[in-house]
């Protein structure tokens, strides 16, 4: 039967006559002591008969008998067996021991008889039967032994595999058809120094790790001064021999296995740089510090301030104060990140010392007044300020009498509260809160407040012509005997026209004649004691 097994596996053939049975029939018997089976598709279909005279050839005509995994027998005279034809069945195995199975991959080994291998494919699915990947066959080195291929498996997790043809039908792999990804590991890394030695210039260490299962691990030597110097050895038995490129460093190994850190350790032999903490003052908009040397000489380095987006800061200092370094600039930006970075001056990439930083943002002061001591009538004109100050900053409060700039003041404090005494009662105000840096001033809060009503003209008195101009006016709280009234034009230079100020119902009522037609004026009323407390201001314009 090899014939069938060696050119026929894929049913290549529909009549085939089996030479293997029917080798001759002068050799060793009669003609009809014989049937002639034919086969289509590897299978028998049909069987003739040779003619017989006798009743005894009759009941010893060859039969086809089902056994096993055969498909028949082929019986001669007298019920010998002369000859079996047998089914072609695909066998996949699936060999878990000869497969790699790591963290998240998966190169799952087979062995495939009876079929192309082209015509598979191996589907992976969780323990519910759900599809997650499928992958074809390729061959390997080895006879009738394939791989498949899988990633971005989750570790510590069980798999099935299912093997599936171009018909969509299922090949058996058995029981054996799943396995289980590698929990993440951790290595512990032991460093060997002897060969070791900084007085002799010799910076050559060795990292090891045990890996009996010659897993392949990466080893990535990083430069923690200067990331352009990193080393990077991909390794199956846990050694890792590297050359320091500069012991001006501190240095860490990662260990990677498919991705994962698996392992890191540490080396380092100098005493670096280090900001002495009690001298550290980061401000609004300042910056100092000192920093210890350590083993850096000052004349090889180079210092500024970046940016996030990296672009220098004007206007850093520093300089060596006995076995310290000083570091300060003023002009920063409030509430931004900055990076003191402590470079070589010949290799820019090396960075002896990198401190990031954020100046202090502004508060935001709510203010909040108590006016329970002001009282017009009784003439006190006390007020308090309250804001949140925990910090205890040192504010500035800007007083602007807004009906009198000249009646304007300011104020220091750096506790939480504020007392004002008004310089006159018949005013708006606004108090502006402001912090001080080295000259420079940020606004931190402002309100604005009055206690008087204070005077408006009465719209439907007002009466404008184009040589007159007449109206009431609502005083408010200000008292009459405390008033002046002024006309006097807004755009070119005339003379200040002062009104006759007569009472009305509502206030008081003021009228001017004799006045230039298109043309703007303003009328204002002052207190007659201090013609700078201007209690209205009301612009008009005559008609054509």
């Amino acid at each position: 039967m090899s014939q069938i097994n060696d050119y026929n596996s894929n049913n290549e053939f529909n009549n085939f006559l089996v030479e293997e049975i029917i080798t001759s029939k002068e050799k060793s018997h009669e003609t009809g002591e014989y049937n002639e089976i034919q086969i289509e598709n590897g299978l028998i279909v049909k069987v003739s008969e040779e003619e017989s005279s006798s009743s005894e050839e009759e009941s010893s005509t060859s039969k086809i008998v089902s056994l096993g995994s055969s498909i028949g027998m082929v019986v001669g005279v007298g019920g010998i067996v002369i000859g079996t034809i047998t089914s072609v069945t695909t066998s996949l195995l699936f060999l878990n021991t000869q497969s790699i199975i790591g963290i998240s991959q998966a190169q799952c080994v087979f062995q495939l008889s009876n079929a192309n291998y082209q015509e598979l494919n191996i589907h992976l699915e969780d323990e519910n039967g759900n599809l997650l990947q499928y992958a074809d066959l390729f061959p390997t080195d080895l006879d009738n032994q394939y791989v498949a291929e899988f990633y971005d498996l989750s570790p510590s997790s069980t798999y099935y595999l299912k093997g599936i043809d171009d018909n969509g039908k299922e090949v058996s792999l058995g029981e054996n058809n799943y396995f289980t990804t590698l929990d993440i590991p951790n290595y512990d890394i032991s460093v060997d120094t002897s060969n070791y030695n900084k007085t002799l210039n010799q910076y050559d260490l060795t990292f090891t790790i045990d890996n009996p299962n010659n897993y392949h691990i990466d080893g990535l030597l990083i430069c923690e001064n200067d990331e352009t110097l990193n080393q990077q050895l991909l390794k199956t038995d846990g050694v890792y021999n590297f050359t320091l490129p500069n012991i001006l460093s501190s240095y860490r190994l990662e260990l990677y296995q498919e991705d994962y850190l698996v392992g890191q350790t540490t080396f380092i032999d100098y005493e670096k740089m280090s900001i002495i903490d009690e001298t550290l003052k980061i401000g609004i908009s300042s910056f100092f510090a000192e920093i210890n040397f350590g083993e850096i000489n000052f004349e090889n380095i180079d210092i500024s301030i970046i940016t996030s987006d990296g672009n220098n800061v004007n206007g850093v200092e520093y300089g060596p104060d006995g076995y310290i370094l000083y570091v300060s600039c003023i002009g920063l930006t409030p509430n931004t990140d900055y990076i003191l970075k402590i470079s070589d001056i010949n290799r820019e990439t090396f960075t002896y010392f990198s401190y990031p930083f954020k100046t202090i943002p502004l508060p935001n002061f709510t203010i909040n007044v108590d006016d329970s001591n002001f009282n017009i009538a009784s003439g006190i004109y006390d007020l308090t300020f309250t804001i949140d100050n925990p910090n205890e900053y040192s504010i500035v409060a800007y007083l602007t009498c807004l009906n009198d700039e000249t009646l304007n003041d300011y104020y220091y404090f750096d506790i939480d509260s504020l007392n004002i005494t008004l310089p006159t009662p018949y005013s708006m105000y606004r108090l502006d809160l402001k912090l001080e840096e080295y000259g420079v001033e940020y606004d931190v809060g402002s309100i604005n407040f009055s206690y008087y009503k204070p005077m408006s003209v009465n719209l439907d008195t007002l009466v404008i012509d184009e040589t007159s101009f007449e109206t009431q006016v609502d005083l408010g709280d200000v008292p009459l005997e405390n008033i002046s009234a002024f006309i006097y034009p807004k755009d070119i230079i005339g003379d200040e026209l002062e009104l006759e100020i007569r009472p009305s119902d509502i206030g008081i009522y003021l009228r001017m004649d004799q006045l230039l037609n298109n043309t703007s004026y303003v009328l204002e009323i002052r207190d007659n004691q201090r013609p700078t407390l201007v209690y209205l201001s009301y612009q008009f314009t005559t008609l054509t």
